[in-house]
This record gives structure tokens, sequence and C-alpha cells, in this order.
């Protein structure tokens, strides 16, 4: 039998949180059928946003879902010498939440899935597993063992598996693509304002409790250019708490005032402390 997992709400929203799933979706699951975004979504930029409208835009009232795996294939394959991450596997609902999709398949990207020819990934995840109707995705996105799969061959496979294939145009703002990449360029030159404009306004951040009592960033996470912000506070217990936070080139998270005393807090940097 398939198992899934409800997505933790992490804190009150109006937004259910998207459902989890890590693995093959039950027959009778009414997710199955749905119209499937496909990409890396690591954070949820302001090009995933224009994703998620046109696959809800494509949907014709079925579920609209987003694959999004466990760990980041970077991650996996140990390309980034450096914590890249945007969002953590404990935020990731909740940056999701309002964004229009209304579950996540989150599969463990590990040796047999990267090792997937581009037909096994098609017949297995997004067929067998799935039962997808419609695909979105960009026009470079890649799958499949040594990227071997492209949109074309997708569109291909997509004809005689019965499910159609759309893509979206690359998003530009202020004359470059809008990227992940150009995300965390921004993060850790100090450029705060521009990379909450390409994440459409916030950004989350994990943060635990250290032994000694101290407040650290989730190690994950990409490490932003120290400074002072304004943010959020939120905890499991939904308690929500605006303050301002000071972060420090060693990850240590230092909230100017008083916080309740917690494992773990997600807060939602929104600008800058002036």
């Amino acid at each position: 039998m398939a198992q899934s997992s409800q997505a933790t709400c992490l804190y009150q929203s109006r937004t259910p949180c998207p459902r989890i799933f890590d693995r093959k979706l039950e027959d009778s699951a009414p997710e199955r059928g749905s119209t499937m975004m496909l990409g890396n979504f690591d954070g949820f930029h302001l090009g995933h946003q224009a994703l998620a409208r046109k696959a809800r835009s494509l949907s014709r009232g079925r579920p609209v879902g987003m694959m999004s795996c466990e760990p980041h294939p970077r991650s996996y394959f140990r390309t980034e010498a450096t914590p890249f991450r945007l969002v953590t596997p404990r935020s990731k609902a909740r940056t999701l939440m309002g964004a229009g999709v209304d579950f996540v398949y989150q599969p463990r990207f590990d040796a047999a899935f990267a090792g997937q020819t581009p037909e096994e990934f098609v017949e297995k995840v997004l067929v067998d597993g799935l039962g997808v109707s419609h695909v979105v995705t960009g026009p470079d996105f890649r799958f499949g063992s040594k990227r071997e799969g492209d949109v074309s061959i997708l569109r291909e496979l997509g004809k005689f598996h019965n499910f159609s294939v759309s893509t979206t145009n690359k998003l530009s703002c202020d004359g470059s693509q809008i990227s992940s990449s150009r995300i965390r360029d921004c993060l850790r030159s100090g450029n705060i304002e521009e990379a909450l404009h390409l994440l459409g306004g916030t950004w989350i951040i994990e943060v635990y409790r250290e032994a000694d009592g101290r407040l650290r960033m989730h190690e994950m996470l990409c490490q932003p250019a120290p400074g002072r912000f304004k943010a959020d506070m939120f905890l499991s217990t939904n308690t929500n708490m605006d303050l301002e936070l000071e972060i420090f080139a060693s990850g240590q998270v230092l909230p100017l005032g008083p916080v309740p005393n917690a494992a773990r807090y997600f807060f939602q940097i929104k600008s800058k402390a002036t």
C-alpha cells in the first residue's frame, strides 16, 4: 500500500499546507490524474510561481502537484562546496501555501532514482506512480540518468503514455534570468532586497537551538551576508511574533528581543532592518 505523510503546518494560515507524498499514489488517491510541475524548485521564486499559475490554468479542476526531490540533486551529487538551499524539507510546505499547489511528490533522490533512464522515469514515476494527465515544466528541464531526457523526449513519451506537456518561457528581471542561483548570489552579496523581490516578497529560514542555547540557521541553508533583518517568527505552537533579528557570518541567529523557548523556529524575513 502506498504511504503518504500529511505536511505539518508550521504556523497558522488561511491556506492549508499542501499534502506531501514520498512514494507511489494509491490507485484511488484523488491526486492521481493531476497536472504535475517538474523541476528542482529550491525555494519558490517568481519563475516557479509563474509555472504554478500556468499549471493551475491548465488543470481543468484537477489537482496541481509539484515534484521536489529530497535530498536536492545537487546535494546528492555534491556539486556545491557550500550550503546552498533556499528552503528546508520542514519549511517547504509553508513556502507553498497560497501558491495554488495541492500536493508535493517528494521522492528520495538516491542512486536508484538518479539511475533511471528517461523512459523508466516516465513509466515508473509519472505514469505508474502518479498517473499524471498533464506536465508543466521550464524549457530547459532535463531528467533521467546523465540528464539524457529533455522536453522533446518528454513530449514524445507523453504522447505514447497519453499525457500532454506544456512549457513556460524563461522569466527575467532587470535584464537577467530569474533563478535560484541568482537569488543565492544576492543573499551572499548582501543584496537582500533583490533576493526577496525574486522570491516573491519573503524568505523563510529554519533555525534550531544548539546545546549551549544559541540559535543557528539550518546547516543546509544558503548563508546570507551578515546583517539585521525584520522578520515574523513562527513556532509549531502557532505563536506569531514580529521582531528584528541579526544573522552573523557564523550562521548564528540573534533575535533582538525575548522569544519563547523552543528547539526550532521559522523566521520569515521581510526586509533589511534600518
